[in-house]
């Protein structure tokens, strides 16, 4: 007598199967966000080992800003509203590029920017100029050390005007692509406007900037940026916009014309720089 043979049925093989694909598609699914998660990671990590060493090298500048009365300030103020991205330049202590010959002084112009010239390398990108001046009467070519209103606006035009060339500034910030600055009065107004007595009646300065990270920014034309930056508004006083993240994350989350996937490379970040007393 043969004994019969073990085996599965039809049905029980289609039902093997079903539960194995489910299980597969749960597996990828959870394979999937894991990815998502550690790109966004990555992403944030990217943008952010940009903007740390830039507000670093602020909060050094900041720091050996000369604070004079009869020294000039190229800044944000009731006279220069700095529309879109912001400038800003002052005379420091700070390292700076001086020139091969000339008798150094221990002045350098200090100046930030997000380059608008369309045919630089740079363009729409943050960049940083640390420019050595040369004591008054040693060199007949360089640019000393000035004092006096409008000084820097009349002799470093590159440090007031975003387009213009200077061999003395370095690319500091490549995913850095909008700069916006306000001031934290003494009085502990948020302002855009330093006061009478401009900078002395500043106690810090809050600096807000936007990056995205390399490979997002590849995904979009240098048109697109240009739009973003014009998106995310300026500080408005009479909005007591004093927390400009929270609005310009608000104007991401709303954009509709652009991939999320590429919008949620770009980081918003803001930190309060406390300025020194005046010396």
């Amino acid at each position: 007598m043969r004994r019969p043979c073990a085996a599965f049925t039809l049905a029980e093989l289609l039902v093997s199967i079903a539960v194995l694909t489910v299980l597969l598609l749960i597996a990828s699914r959870m394979i999937n966000s894991a990815a998502n998660i550690a790109t966004i990671g990555y992403r944030r990590m990217d943008a952010e080992s940009q903007v740390r060493p830039v507000f670093e090298r602020m909060a050094g500048d900041f720091a050996q800003m000369i604070k004079r009365t009869d020294v000039d300030y190229y800044v944000k103020s009731d006279v220069n509203n700095e529309l879109g991205n912001d400038r800003l330049a002052f005379f420091g202590n700070s390292p700076g590029y001086y020139p091969s010959s000339g008798s150094q002084s221990p002045v350098s112009l200090i100046s930030y920017r997000i380059n608008t010239s369309s045919s630089s390398s740079s363009f729409n990108r943050m960049e940083r100029m640390s420019k050595g001046l040369v004591w008054t009467g040693v060199s007949p070519i360089n640019t000393p050390v000035l004092f006096g209103l409008q000084a820097i606006v009349t002799n470093w035009p590159a440090a007031t005007d975003s387009s213009l060339p200077d061999f003395d500034y370095e690319l500091i910030g490549p995913q850095i692509f909008r700069f916006e600055y306000f001031y934290l009065l003494k009085t502990g107004l948020i302002s855009d406007n330093p006061g009478a007595q401009g900078m002395q009646d500043v106690s810090a300065i809050s600096v807000v900037v936007a990056a995205i990270d390399e490979k997002s920014r590849l995904l979009l034309s240098e048109p697109q940026v240009t739009t973003l930056i014009g998106r995310l508004k300026d500080f408005d006083r009479s909005k007591s916009r004093s927390d400009l993240a929270a609005s310009w994350q608000s104007t991401l989350d709303e954009t509709r014309d652009m991939p999320r996937t590429i919008l949620s490379g770009v980081r918003i970040y803001q930190r309060y720089f406390n300025l020194l007393p005046l010396r």
